[in-house]
């Protein structure tokens, strides 16, 4: 994929006074940091927290777990 390219919509709302929450279902590399640069704001720290159905929690980086049996079946199909 390439520079330019228009993605899905994502969603966006503040969560702090320097701090934004942002949703996306199609990501591009660097989306996140170039759209923050289009506006203004300098990334200095992204977290996921979620990939499809699972939620990471505490992992922390480099670490990783076994998935449960419903996130599984969440992400075969039927």
């Amino acid at each position: 994929k390439t520079m330019g390219e228009m993605t899905k919509p994502c969603k966006v709302s503040r969560s702090g006074r320097e701090a934004f929450r942002m949703i996306l279902t199609q990501g591009l590399n660097r989306q996140m940091r170039r759209m923050c640069s289009a506006l203004g704001y300098k990334a200095r720290r992204l977290q996921r927290v979620r990939i499809m159905n699972i939620h990471l929690g505490t992992l922390n980086s480099g670490q990783w777990r076994h998935l449960t049996d419903t996130e599984l079946a969440g992400l075969l199909p039927d």
